[in-house]
């Protein structure tokens, strides 16, 4: 990771950022559903 980290709160995001993950962290403490969710649909608003 170069030695350089950035933290950014999901929901302090408002518009495009111009950066690509470098890594997925924690992973050993995930919950038991955080897996496979790429394989989900993808909802860009709230289901009606």
């Amino acid at each position: 990771m170069g030695g350089e980290l950035l933290v950014v709160p999901a929901g302090s995001l408002d518009c495009d950022i111009h950066i690509t993950p470098t890594a997925h962290i924690f992973i050993s403490s995930k919950a038991n559903w955080d897996k496979d969710l790429h394989k989900f649909p993808m909802i860009e608003t709230l289901p009606s």
